[in-house]
C-alpha cells in the first residue's frame, strides 16, 4: 500500500492505512428541521452506515460516537463536535469518519478550514463515506471536488434559509404550528401536523399546574409536587415515546425545573392561541440566533382546543403579576448588606447527583442587631428539584470555611512533618555514604572507566597493524566491553546516590510555594482552594469529602522517604 505524506501534519508523521490502526470517531449530525423525521439523514441511518463502513475496515478501530441531535450545520457550536475535537487535541482520536462532508457543516469557511487547515495540521485522517472522501488516499482532483460540495452545502443552506423563513412566517400568521414538538399536554394531529390536539394523558396534569399556581404555590414547590407525584416532565414524556433529543439524554430522570415550568405558565398555547417567532435567526442575512422581542412574536388566536379555562388562566396571570412584583420589590432591599464571595465554584459538588452545591444568602432579623445576612451551601438539586432529586443537604458557609481551611492546614502540617522525616534520612543517608564509600572512589572509578575506553579503542589499532588477529580482536573487545559494562553501571549507582541525596523533587518544591503562600493564612480564600483542591464533594450527612492536588507528588515523597529508610537500616 503507498504511504502519503502529511507534511502539513504537527508531527509530519505518515500514514500507512495499510499497516497504521487508526484510532476512529464516528459523528453524526442531525438538524433542528430533521429532527425526530425518518429519512435517510436520520440518525439511526447515519450510525447504521458508518459502523458498517468501519466495521469492514480492521485498520478502523472505533473509539467512540459523537452525536449532536438538532443542531444546525452552518455553524460549529455543536457539544459533540466540540468534546470530539477536545478528544482530538488530547490524542484520544485521528480519524473521524461521517456520512457525507454536509454532516461536517455547511458553512463552505469553517468547513473547508477544517479540511484544509485544522485537519491536517493535527494529523487526522478525514473521511466522508457517500462523497468517497478519504484524506488519507485524496488526488487534487478529489479536494477540488470536496470544495465544490462544501460550496454548494453553503449555497443551499443559505437558500433554504431564504425560503424557509417566508414560508415559516406565512404558517406562523396563518396559526398554524411550526414547532419540532407539541406543547406539554398537546399532541400534533396526525392528519395535520400543523395543528394540535389535547394529549389526554399530559392534559390533566396542565390543569392540576395551573389549579396548584392559582392558589398562590410557588414554582418551587409546584415542582416538588410534580417530582414527588412522578408526573412526567415534558422531556422524559418525549423519552418515553421515542423521542430523544441532545436535550433529554438523562430519561427517565429527567425532572421538572423552574425554566420549564414557568414557561407553561405563560404559554398562552394553554387557552388555544398560539404565540410563535419567540427566537430567530437568518442565515442568508448573516443574523445570528437570538431571542425576539415579545412585540415581534407571531400571534394568532383560537387555533386549537384549550386545556385551561379563561377564568384560571386569568387568575395565574394575576398570581404570576403579583409574585413577580413582590420578588422585584425586595430586590435591592438588602444591597447595603455585604456580600460574599463564593471560594469554592464549580469544585464543590454534590456527592449524590453531582451537581454544583450553591451558594444561598439569607437574612436574619432581631432588635439588637437588626438585619443580617448569612450563607449556607445548598445541592442546586435539591433547591430547584426538591428530594425527587437529591437529598435534602445544607451546611453553613462558615462551617465548611473553617473546615476546609483546617483540612489544608493538616495536610501542610503532615507535608512539612513528612519533609522534615525526609531531610533527616537524606543526611543519615550522606553519612552512609561517607562511611562506606571513601569521597576518592567516584573519581578512581570515573578514571578507570576512562583507562578502559582508551584500551578498548587502541585494539582495532593493534588488529589493523596485524599484532592481533581477528580471534584475539574479538575475544579482548567482548571482554574489555564486559568490563566497561559492569564499571559504567558502578558508576551510575555512585552518581545516582549522590544525585537523590542533594535533589529536592519537584513534587517538594510544588508544595514549599504553596506552603510559604500560605501556611499563615487565617482566612480561606478562592486562591488557595483553586491552589490545594482539585474536588471537594458535600455528603448527605454535611461531611466533606476532599481530592487535593498534587498528590501523586506527596506520594512520591513517601516513597522516597521509604526508600532512603530501607537503605540506611
Amino acid at each position: 500500500m503507498a504511504r502519503i505524506s502529511r507534511k502539513n501534519g504537527a508531527n509530519n508523521q505518515e500514514i500507512d492505512t495499510g499497516k497504521d490502526i487508526f484510532r476512529t470517531a464516528i459523528y453524526l449530525r442531525l438538524s433542528v428541521e430533521d429532527n425526530g423525521k425518518k429519512d435517510a439523514d436520520s440518525l439511526e441511518n447515519q450510525r447504521e452506515l458508518l459502523l458498517s463502513y468501519v466495521a469492514a475496515r480492521p485498520y478502523l478501530e472505533l473509539v467512540e460516537m459523537y452525536e449532536d441531535n438538532g443542531f444546525t450545520g452552518t455553524d460549529f457550536e455543536r457539544p459533540d463536535f466540540q468534546r470530539m475535537m477536545e478528544d482530538v487535541q488530547k490524542g484520544k482520536i485521528n480519524c473521524i469518519v461521517v456520512k457525507d462532508l454536509s454532516r461536517l457543516g455547511r458553512n463552505y469557511v469553517e468547513a473547508g478550514n477544517y479540511l484544509e487547515k485544522v485537519f491536517p495540521f493535527l494529523n487526522i485522517r478525514f473521511i466522508a463515506v457517500n462523497d468517497n472522501y478519504d484524506s488519507a488516499s485524496l488526488t487534487s482532483g478529489e479536494q477540488l471536488g470536496a470544495t465544490l460540495k462544501n460550496v454548494v452545502n453553503d449555497i443551499y443552506a443559505k437558500d433554504i434559509s431564504r425560503k424557509s423563513g417566508s414560508a415559516l412566517k406565512m404558517k406562523r400568521v396563518k396559526g398554524e404550528y411550526i414547532g419540532n414538538y407539541a406543547p406539554y399536554g398537546y399532541l400534533k394531529d396526525p392528519t395535520d401536523k400543523n395543528h394540535l390536539i389535547i394529549d389526554p394523558e399530559a392534559a390533566p396534569i396542565v390543569e392540576e399546574i395551573f389549579m396548584m399556581r392559582s392558589e398562590g404555590l410557588g414554582v418551587g414547590t409546584i415542582i416538588r409536587i410534580l417530582n414527588e407525584k412522578g408526573y412526567p416532565s415534558p422531556g422524559r414524556l418525549r423519552y418515553e415515546r421515542g423521542i430523544i433529543t441532545n436535550n433529554n439524554k438523562k430519561g427517565k430522570d429527567l425532572l421538572w425545573n423552574r425554566h420549564v415550568l414557568t414557561d407553561m405558565l405563560y404559554n398562552i398555547a394553554y387557552i388555544g392561541h398560539l404565540a410563535q417567532g419567540k427566537s430567530s435567526s437568518c442565515l442568508h442575512k448573516g443574523i445570528p440566533f437570538h431571542w425576539t422581542d415579545p412585540s415581534e412574536w407571531d400571534i394568532a388566536e383560537n387555533t386549537h382546543e384549550p386545556i385551561v379555562r379563561m377564568e384560571l388562566w386569568e387568575q395565574v396571570q394575576k398570581v404570576n403579576q403579583s409574585l413577580s412584583k413582590a420578588a422585584k420589590s425586595t430586590q435591592g432591599k438588602y444591597s447595603n448588606l455585604p456580600k460574599r464571595e463564593n471560594p469554592y465554584g464549580d469544585l464543590l459538588r454534590c456527592a449524590d447527583c453531582g451537581r454544583v452545591i450553591k451558594q444561598v444568602r439569607s437574612y436574619s432579623k432581631s432588635k439588637k442587631r437588626g438585619t443580617q445576612s448569612y450563607y449556607t451551601y445548598k445541592c442546586s438539586g435539591f433547591v430547584e428539584l426538591g428530594e425527587a432529586s437529591c437529598p435534602k443537604r445544607s451546611i453553613r458557609a462558615a462551617d465548611l470555611d473553617t473546615a476546609m481551611l483546617e483540612t489544608i492546614r493538616k495536610q501542610m502540617e503532615i507535608f512539612l512533618d513528612t519533609q522534615r522525616v525526609l531531610h533527616q534520612l537524606i543526611a543519615l543517608e550522606k553519612e552512609k555514604i561517607k562511611r562506606d564509600i571513601p569521597s576518592s572512589q567516584l573519581q578512581k572509578l570515573q578514571a578507570e572507566i576512562a583507562k578502559k575506553r582508551n584500551m578498548t579503542a587502541s585494539l582495532y589499532t593493534d588488529y589493523r597493524d596485524g599484532v592481533l588477529s581477528q580471534d584475539e580482536y574479538l575475544y579482548a573487545k567482548e571482554t574489555y566491553q564486559a568490563e566497561l559494562e559492569q564499571m559504567e553501571r558502578e558508576e551510575r549507582e555512585l552518581r545516582s546516590m549522590r544525585e537523590k541525596a542533594a535533589s529536592v523533587s519537584e513534587g517538594e518544591r510544588k508544595w514549599v510555594k504553596l506552603i510559604d503562600r500560605y501556611y499563615h493564612a487565617k482566612n480561606l480564600t478562592k486562591d488557595m482552594v483553586k491552589a490545594f483542591v482539585k474536588e471537594i464533594k458535600l455528603c448527605d450527612d454535611n461531611s466533606i469529602s476532599i481530592e487535593f492536588r498534587y498528590m501523586n507528588e506527596f506520594e512520591e515523597l513517601l516513597q522516597e522517604c521509604e526508600r532512603i529508610r530501607r537503605e540506611v537500616a
